[in-house]
Order: C-alpha cells, then sequence, then structure tokens
C-alpha cells in the first residue's frame, strides 16, 4: 500500500525514504476523497453535494496549516514524524466516528498533519531539482497503484477506506528524514508582483478543477453509467498521465499552455462517449504534472530563497482544493454535471493562459529588471 518501488525510485536519487512515504500517505489522503462520497452519504444520511465539507474541511485545514506553519516554526525531521503520527491517529479515530461533526473534526485535523507534513517535504525537496522531481512523481505513482484498491475497499464503507488510510501512513510515522530549514522571519520574502500573479493562477486552476475533480465518480456514474470500480481505472489512467508528466515536466519550458490544455479535457470527460472519460482523465493528469514543477520553479526563480515559497504554493493549491468542492456541490445536487465540466474548463483555461502571460513577460525582461524582481534588498 505504500508503493515500495517508488520509496525506492525516489531513495536511489537522494530523497529520503520519510519524504517519499509521507508525500505517499499525503496523496492517498486525496485520492480517496471521490470514492468516499457515496459511502458517506449513505452512512451518515446526507446529499452528496453536501459530502463535499469532508474536502472542504479537511483541506483547508492543509491549507491553514501549509500559510501558517512556516511563519510560526522551524523546519525538522521530528516535526515532520509528530505529524505523520498526527496523521496516522486522526485516520484511525475516524473509523470509529459516530456521527458527522465529530468526523468533520477529525478531518480537519487529519488536514492540518497532511499541510504540515507536505510542506516539509517540500521545503526540502525544494533545495534540489532531482529530489523535487522524486517527490513530484510520487504522488502519480501513487496514485496509480492505489487507485483500484480503494475503490475495492471503499465498497467495504467509509470505515474500510480509513483503516487503509491508517496503515498506509505507518511507514511515514517510523521512518525518518534529516529535514532542515529556518523559520521564516517576518517580512523577509520576497515581493515579485508576477509570483503573486502566478500563485493567484495556482489557486484558480485547483479551484476550477477540484470543483469537478471531486465528483468524477458521480460523473462516471450519472453519464456514462460506470461502476465505482470501472471508474477507478480512468482514475489510474490519470496517475498515470500524471507519472509520465511529473518525469517529463522539467524538459519543457511551457507549464501555462499545459495547464490550459486541462479545460478541454475536463470537457471531454462528460460530453462525448464514455471512451473520451479515459482520453480526458490521462490527459488531465499530465497536463496537471506538466505545468505544476514548471509553476513552482518560476515561483522560485523569484524568491530570495528556494524553500520560501514552498508552503505558499502548497498552501494556494491546497486552498483552492478546499473551496473547489462547494462549487461542485451546488452543480452536483442541481443536477448540473455538463454546465460544472464547462465552468471548470473556462477556469482552468483562463489560469493557464495567465501563467503564459507571466512566462512571456519575464523572458522579454532581463533579469535584473525591479518589475520582474521586484525583491527585497
Amino acid at each position: 500500500m505504500q508503493v515500495p518501488s517508488s520509496i525506492l525510485y525516489g531513495g536511489r536519487r537522494g530523497t529520503p525514504p520519510a519524504l517519499i512515504a509521507a508525500t505517499s500517505a499525503v496523496t492517498l489522503l486525496f485520492v480517496a476523497t471521490p470514492f468516499l462520497i457515496t459511502p458517506l452519504s449513505e452512512r451518515y444520511g446526507i446529499s452528496e453535494g453536501f459530502v463535499g465539507s469532508i474536502s472542504m474541511t479537511q483541506v483547508g485545514a492543509f491549507a491553514a496549516a501549509s500559510f501558517l506553519f512556516p511563519r510560526l516554526l522551524r523546519p525538522s525531521g521530528r516535526l515532520l514524524r509528530i505529524s505523520a503520527i498526527g496523521l496516522l491517529a486522526f485516520n484511525i479515530l475516524s473509523i470509529f466516528a459516530g456521527f458527522y461533526p465529530l468526523l468533520l473534526f477529525l478531518r480537519l485535523l487529519a488536514g492540518a498533519a497532511a499541510g504540515t507534513m507536505t510542506w516539509l517535504t517540500w521545503s526540502n525537496a525544494m533545495r534540489r531539482q532531482r529530489s523535487m522531481a522524486s517527490i513530484a512523481a510520487t504522488g502519480p505513482m501513487t496514485a496509480l497503484v492505489a487507485t483500484p484498491l480503494i475503490a475495492i475497499v471503499a465498497g467495504w464503507g467509509d470505515q474500510a477506506v480509513y483503516g487503509f488510510l491508517a496503515a498506509a501512513t505507518l511507514p511515514a510515522a517510523v521512518l525518518w528524514a534529516p529535514v532542515a530549514g529556518r523559520r521564516r522571519a517576518k517580512g523577509v520574502i520576497s515581493g515579485s508582483r508576477s509570483n503573486r500573479i502566478l500563485l493567484a493562477s495556482l489557486f484558480t486552476v485547483t479551484f476550477f478543477g477540484s470543483a469537478m475533480f471531486i465528483n468524477l465518480t458521480i460523473i462516471a456514474r450519472d453519464i456514462h453509467g460506470m461502476s465505482p470500480l470501472v471508474a477507478s481505472i480512468a482514475f489510474s489512467f490519470n496517475a498515470a498521465g500524471a507519472l509520465l508528466g511529473a518525469r517529463l515536466s522539467t524538459r519543457h519550458r511551457y507549464p501555462g499552455w499545459f495547464l490550459a490544455s486541462i479545460g478541454p479535457a475536463a470537457l471531454i470527460t462528460v460530453i462525448g462517449p464514455p471512451w473520451l472519460f479515459f482520453v480526458g482523465m490521462t490527459w488531465w493528469g499530465f497536463a496537471f504534472w506538466m505545468g505544476i514543477p514548471g509553476l513552482f520553479q518560476m515561483l522560485v526563480d523569484r524568491s530570495l530563497e528556494p524553500s520560501e515559497r514552498a508552503g505558499d504554493g502548497q498552501g494556494v493549491l491546497a486552498l483552492g482544493r478546499a473551496l473547489g468542492p462547494a462549487l461542485g456541490g451546488v452543480f452536483v445536487d442541481g443536477g448540473a454535471l455538463i454546465a460544472l465540466a464547462a465552468t471548470t474548463a473556462i477556469g482552468s483555461a483562463a489560469a493557464g493562459l495567465t501563467i503564459v502571460g507571466v512566462k512571456e513577460g519575464r523572458d522579454r525582461l532581463p533579469p535584473t529588471d525591479d518589475r520582474t524582481i521586484d525583491q527585497q534588498k
């Protein structure tokens, strides 16, 4: 369940196995969300649209931890292990949550622990390009292998899924990583205006993307008549495309164009025959991970140090994922799945083209131009 091949693959490239294990555990947290919608709806007697509140709560806490903890805490291996142990405990307690508000509270705590783990992992990885590539590939590799398993486990109910997640978190709670760094001092941050635009675009991509992505199992069921297991194959294709994209992401300089292409991919998952659902899902994963590492590199290029924007970038990603399901829930409860796909397509394309504009603007200015760097002296 921890994808040993991924751990070894990353470890051979100098990435501590504990960071690979932490990334895998957090990835599974998000991979499981679409497959929990129906089991949670049935267990607690709530609508499938309202179940999106689980994702909003969990990822909202993830975002808050990613923004706040880099400013309050110093990165350390001890903090990574404490966060992993916390995530393990919250997953176990979620198995026994007897009423929905308690489950929401536990998932809020789980999201905070996952956000801390991700900040520490990427803060360490962004110091070395090879390590960043390994961490970027770990999530898709984990999703590729684990998605069909989670689809099967979800058939036994949400409690079985949380048990699965708890077991998958054990390696991260046991292994040790030599994480180091400094707490961000108040006011010591790049003032790059283009970086702020990139962060806003990053939020837009994940906000509109998550609004639809979390509901793709519903789209597969209601529009294409697929079973959860068949739908999970499309999620595996998505992860396979993401794995390929993560590995090829350093070989191009066009992250914005790839992120813009998510728009058409999202649209064809709804409009057209079932086979286009698989095509759209595959390209979605490929394009997203062809773009995200390059976008993070653009942030690094205008930062005072490589890890400066690690927490902010992950926090913005999480904030988009936290708020997006609320939008998606409105469309789902209204039965407007095609309108949801169109909205996601427009939002993703607009964000990608904005990133293209930033890239073009930077390339036309000399590296020392204040309009591009605008950093504190």
